[in-house]
C-alpha cells in the first residue's frame, strides 16, 4: 500500500488517503508524468522507488500533510486506511493499530514509530504515551510512509503490526526558507517558519519552528471548569523546534544531526454518553444533549494533558568504497506527560436532588472513574537510548545487495511515574485528598481512591541481516533474519486508599490496623495494598491497614520479564515486464514480554507473542495518455500467543476490587487486501482511490474454540493461584478482534486550472473517506443494575440476581433499549458505527508569478458526528464515546524564499 507523493494536486484532500491517497510522483503537466509508484520511499532503510518495493507502503507527501491540516497522529490514521488509533488518553496520546495488531494498555506498542530512522522515545509510564508521532513532530516534513506487517528484520524495535515512518526534511544546498501563518475557526492562530542555510560548501543548517493554538471544540456542559488550559474539550497548544544540520567531514564521511523540541498543553477529551440504560445516565445526556452534540461533562477542576518531548538523533556515514557503506545511528531522548482526564463520562451530581446546571463545586459531582496524575510526579516519565551500528553493501557486478547491523536500546525512568484514580468520589483536590469521604452505601460517595506507582527500565538488543539476489534480470530472491533479547523490568505499588471509611460490620474476621486488632468500626482513613496473595487479605497481619501518610513505602513489588525471539523474511519478487513487480513473501513478527504493573498480584508479567505474514502482491504503472498505477497486496496473518486484555472482578464486588490484567490466551487468523488506484485522465485532473479490507476472528483462546470452555478455563487457571477473581471476561473465540475496521476507503481527486504562470497555479482538491462499522473495545461483559431498562412493556424481568424494569414513558429521557435474549443482557455497544466525511482545499500557488502561497480549507465538510473510541459499562448504565472534531475551516498563507 502507498499513497500519493505527488500528486500535488491530489494533495490536499489526499490526506484523507493516506493509504488511499493516489498521487503522483512529480508535479509535472505532460502526459508523461511519473507515476505515484515513482515516489522514493525508505521501506526497507534504503531508498529507492516504490514501484520497486516488495512491501505494502502508504505515502503522506509534505502537500498531503499540510493541506489536509495534519497535525497529530490521530489525523494521520483517518486519512490512512490500514490504520487505526485509540483515543482514550486524547490526541497527543493516541496509539496506532495496523492491520488488526492492537496495543493495550501497559504493553509495549505494535506499530513502531520512527523519526529519521530512529525510534520515537518511549513513554510505558501510568498511562499511554510517547512511543508515537507526538505534537509538533509533523511540521516541515519530507513524508510519512506507513509500512503494513510486520518489519522485525530490518528495523529497531520488534514490532506485530508494522512501522510508520517521519521523514524530515533534509538541509540542502540553497538558501531558501518560508513563513507561513493560517487562521481558522475556534481561534485558530499557527505559525511555522523554516530557514535553510548553507554555511559554507561542507556544512549545511536547517531551522524550524512550528506554533499552534487553536480552542477545543466539545462544549462542557457541567459547571466545573476544565481547569488551566481553557474550558472546552479539545484543545490544540504546542510549540515545536528543530535543528538539524549535514556536515561533509570528509569527501567519504558525512554527519547528519537533528535535535527535536516540543511541548504541549490542552484540555484533553473527556468521553460523551452516547447511550443511556438507567435513570441518572440518561437525565444527565438530556441535559448535556440541550448544548448539541459535541458537548461533554468535566469533572476534574484540574483537567489537562501536557508533555515534553527532546530528542537527538546523531547519524555519520561513511562510504567505504563504491560497494560499502558504514552508518552508525545514535539517538537520546526524553518523554515526560502529565494526564488528568476522566475516562467514563458520568458526571453525577450530589445529592441526587440537584438538578444539573446549579452545581456550584467539584464536591457535589461524582464521577464513576478518573486519571490523576501524582502530586510533585508525572504520569509518563522515560528516557530513550539509541544506538545502531549499520552495514549496507552490494557485489561488485550488484547482484548481491545486502544490509547487516547490531541494534541496543534502553529505556529509563525518570523518576516515579503514576496516578491517583478516584471511585464514585467526588474531590475538590485529588492531591490533597480534598475529596468526601464514605458517606454510607455509597449513595454520595464511597470515599475510595487508588494510589499506583511505577518505574519502567527496558533493555533491547539484536542482530540482523538480509540480502537479496538477483538471479535473473526479472527474478529476485530475499533472505532477512534477526535475534533479539529483551528485557523489562517494573518496580511497583498499588495502593487502595478509604476515606473515612468504617470497617462495616459484615466482614467476617477482625481487621489490623497500624498493627492494633480492631474491635469497633471506628476507623476514618486508611490504606492498604490491593494485591491480594503476595500481601495477604486486605486488613489482614500481612497486609493490615494503615495511616494514609505510609503509601510512600508500603506495597512495593519488583518483576522482571524476559523474552528472545526469531525473526525473519523470506521473500521472491518478478518483474515480468517495466514497471510491473510481483511479490511474495513469508515473514515473522514478535513483540516483546513484559510487566502489567497495575494488574492483579500473580498476573502482572505476560509472555511475547508472534506472527506469521504471508503476503503477495502486485504493483504496476504507467505513462502514455492516461499515466497511472495499481497497487494490489493480499496477507494472511497466523497469530499466536496473542497479548490480550482482561478483565477480572469478583462477585460480589466487595470481596476484590474490578481490574485488568494482560494474558497471552489467544489464537486468531488477520485475512484481507489493500489496494489503490491513481490516473491522471488529462492534463490538470488527478484521481485517486484506495481500499483496505480485513477480517479477524479469534480461533482459539486458552487452547479451546468453545467460548464457555474458554471463560472457565482460564477462570481455573486464576482460581489455581489462589486468587478470588470469579467473574472473568476473556475474549471468545469467533469474535473479531478490536480495532479491525472492515472495511475502509479514501478517495480523493484534483483538479489544477489551466492558467498562465504570470497568474500562478490554482487547484482545487477534495478527499472521502468511509469506514465500516467495527469493534472498539470487547462487549461480551454481562452487568446489570436495578434501574436498566430493557425492551419491554409489561413486567420486570429478573435474570440472576439482575433486575431489568420495562421501557420507562416520556419522563425519562433518551432510553436505549437493553435486549435480553436467552436469559442473558448484553448491550452489545462496543462496536463504532460506519461513518464518512470529507475535507475539501483550495490553494492558489505563485500568486501573480511571485512566491507566495493562500489555501482555504474545509474539515468535515458535512459536519459528521465522528466517533473515535468507546467505553461499554452497562453496569454503569451508560455507553460513552470519544467524538471527533466538527466541521473547520481555515486560510493558510505562506511565503517562501
Amino acid at each position: 500500500m502507498r499513497t500519493s507523493h505527488g500528486l500535488k494536486s491530489i494533495l490536499l484532500a489526499a490526506t484523507a488517503l493516506s493509504f488511499a491517497g493516489p498521487a503522483f510522483a512529480q508535479d509535472a503537466d505532460t502526459a508523461e508524468e511519473a507515476s505515484g509508484n515513482d515516489i522514493v520511499v525508505v521501506a526497507q532503510r534504503v531508498e529507492e522507488r516504490l514501484q520497486d518495493v516488495p512491501v505494502s507502503v502508504t505515502v503522506l507527501n509534505e502537500k498531503l500533510l499540510s493541506n489536509n491540516n495534519i497535525t497529530s497522529a490521530k489525523d494521520i490514521a483517518t486519512f490512512t486506511p490500514s490504520l487505526v488509533t485509540n483515543n482514550r488518553y486524547g490526541n497527543d496520546n493516541t496509539t496506532w493499530t495496523i492491520r488488526g495488531f492492537t496495543q493495550e494498555q501497559r504493553t509495549t506498542s505494535t506499530v513502531g514509530t520512527y523519526f529519521a530512522d530512529v525510534v520515537a522515545p518511549r513513554g510505558s509510564g501510568a498511562t499511554q504515551g510517547g512511543d508515537g508521532a507526538g505534537p509538533g513532530y509533523l511540521f516541515d516534513l519530507a513524508s510519512v510512509q506507513v509500512l503494513n506487517g510486520p518489519q522485525g528484520t530490518l528495523f529497531g524495535r520488534n514490532s506485530t503490526g508494522g512501522a510508520v515512518l517521519l521523514v524530515p526534511k533534509r538541509p540542502t544546498s540553497e538558501f531558501e526558507g518560508y513563513v507561513e501563518g493560517s487562521i481558522g475557526d475556534y481561534n485558530l492562530r499557527r505559525v511555522q517558519a523554516v530557514v535553510n542555510i548553507p554555511v559554507m560548501d561542507s556544512l549545511r543548517i536547517r531551522l524550524g519552528v512550528d506554533r499552534n493554538k487553536r480552542d477545543g471544540h466539545l462544549v462542557n456542559a457541567g459547571k466545573i471548569g476544565f481547569g488551566p488550559y481553557g474550558d472546552a474539550g479539545g484543545s490544540t497548544d504546542y510549540i515545536a523546534l528543530r535543528f538539524s544540520a549535514v556536515a561533509d567531514l570528509s569527501p567519504d564521511v558525512e554527519n547528519y544531526t537533528i535535535v527535536n523540541y516540543s511541548k504541549s498543553k490542552s484540555t484533553g477529551n473527556p468521553p460523551k454518553i452516547l447511550d443511556c440504560y438507567n435513570l441518572v445516565a440518561c437525565q444527565q445526556q438530556a441535559y448535556g444533549n440541550q448544548t448539541g452534540w459535541w458537548t461533554v461533562f468535566n469533572v476534574l477542576p484540574d483537567a489537562g494533558s501536557k508533555s515534553t518531548t527532546w530528542q537527538i538523533i546523531n547519524q555519520t556515514k561513511w562510504q567505504v568504497n563504491d560497494n560499502l557503506t558504514l552508518k552508525n545511528i545514535f539517538s537520546y531522548g526524553e518523554y515526560i506527560g502529565d494526564l488528568n482526564i476522566d475516562l467514563f463520562g458520568q458526571y453525577g451530581l450530589v445529592p441526587s436532588t440537584l438538578a444539573y446546571g446549579t452545581e456550584t463545586n467539584a464536591s457535589q459531582v461524582k464521577p464513576f472513574n478518573v486519571t490523576h496524575m501524582l502530586p510533585g510526579q508525572h504520569t509518563n516519565a522515560q528516557s530513550s537510548l539509541v544506538e545502531e551500528i549499520q552495514l549496507q553493501g552490494q557485489s561488485n557486478d550488484g547482484v548481491l545487495t545486502y544490509q547487516a547491523g547490531l541494534y541496543l536500546e534502553t529505556n529509563r525512568p525518570i523518576g516515579l511515574s503514576g496516578i491517583q484514580s478516584t471511585t464514585f468520589t467526588p474531590c475538590v483536590d485529588i492531591n490533597t485528598m480534598n475529596c468526601t469521604p464514605f458517606s454510607g452505601g455509597g449513595a454520595n460517595s464511597l470515599g475510595r481512591l487508588s494510589y499506583s506507582t511505577t518505574m519502567n527500565y527496558f533493555d533491547g538488543r539484536a542482530v540482523y541481516a538480509q540480502a537479496s539476489y538477483n538471479a535473473t534480470d526479472q527474478l529476485k530472491f530475499t533472505g532477512g533474519f534477526r535475534y533479539t533479547w529483551d528485557t523489562m523490568r517494573s518496580q511497583f505499588q498499588v495502593i487502595d486508599i478509604r476515606l473515612g471509611n468504617p470497617i462495616v460490620a459484615s466482614v467476617a474476621a477482625p481487621k489490623i490496623y497500624n498493627g492494633t486488632t480492631l474491635t469497633s468500626t471506628t476507623i476514618a482513613d486508611f490504606a492498604v495494598c490491593t494485591n491480594f496473595v503476595t500481601f495477604g487479605a486486605q486488613g489482614s497481619a500481612a497486609n493490615p491497614y494503615l495511616p494514609i501518610t505510609n503509601r510512600f513505602g508500603m506495597c512495593q513489588q519488583d518483576i522482571t520479564a524476559k523474552s528472545s525471539k526469531p525473526t525473519w523474511l523470506v521473500g521472491v519478487d518478478f518483474k515480468p515486464m517495466e514497471d510491473v513487480l510481483v511479490y511474495a513473501k513469508w515473514s515473522r513478527g514478535y513483540r516483546q514480554a513484559g510487566v502489567a504493573s497495575f494488574a492483579a498480584d500473580k498476573l502482572q508479567s505476560y509472555n511475547a507473542e508472534k506472527v506469521d505474514t504471508y503476503e503477495a502482491g502486485l504493483k504496476a504503472s504507467w505513462r502514455g495518455m492516461i499515466p497511472g498505477f495499481f497497487n494490489i497486496s493480499g496477507f494472511y496473518n497466523d497469530f499466536r500467543d496473542q497479548q490480550v486484555q482482561l478483565g477480572v472482578q469478583c462477585v460480589p464486588t466487595s470481596a476484590c476490587s474490578q481490574t485488568t490484567i494482560i494474558q497471552n490466551v489467544g489464537k486468531s487468523k488477520l485475512t484481507g487486501f489493500e489496494a489503490e488506484l491513481g490516473i491522471k485522465p488529462f492534463t490538470g485532473l488527478q484521481l485517486g482511490v484506495a481500499w483496505a479490507h480485513l477480517r479477524t476472528k479469534i480461533i482459539e483462546v486458552n487452547g479451546t474454540k468453545d467460548p464457555v470452555l474458554a471463560t472457565t478455563s482460564i477462570s481455573s487457571a486464576i482460581s489455581g493461584l489462589g486468587l478470588p477473581f470469579n467473574d472473568i471476561r476473556p475474549p471468545l473465540p469467533g469474535q473479531e478482534l478490536p480495532n479491525s475496521i472492515p472495511d475502509k476507503i479514501v478517495a480523493n481527486g484534483s483538479y489544477t486550472f489551466p492558467l498562465p504562470a504570470s497568474v500562478g497555479k490554482l487547484t482545487v482538491s477534495a478527499t472521502w473517506v468511509w469506514q465500516s462499522s467495527y469493534k472498539a473495545v470487547a462487549d461480551n461483559a454481562v452487568g446489570c443494575v436495578s434501574t436498566n431498562y430493557y425492551n419491554s412493556t409489561t413486567s420486570s424481568t429478573t435474570l440472576g440476581s439482575c433486575t431489568y424494569t420495562p421501557l420507562p414513558t416520556a419522563s425519562v429521557p433518551n432510553p436505549t433499549a437493553i435486549t435480553i435474549a436467552n436469559g442473558v443482557s448484553t448491550v452489545g455497544g462496543g462496536r463504532i458505527p460506519k461513518q464518512n466525511f470529507g475535507n475539501i482545499n483550495v490553494t492558489w500557488e505563485n500568486i501573480g508569478g511571485l512566491p507566495v502561497d493562500l489555501s482555504a480549507y474545509v474539515t468535515n465538510v458535512t459536519n459528521q458526528k465522528i466517533v473515535l473510541h468507546l467505553n461499554t459499562q452497562e453496569t454503569q448504565g451508560l455507553r460513552s464515546g470519544f467524538i471527533g472534531e466538527p466541521r473547520m475551516y481555515g486560510f493558510r498563507a505562506k511565503v517562501r524564499f
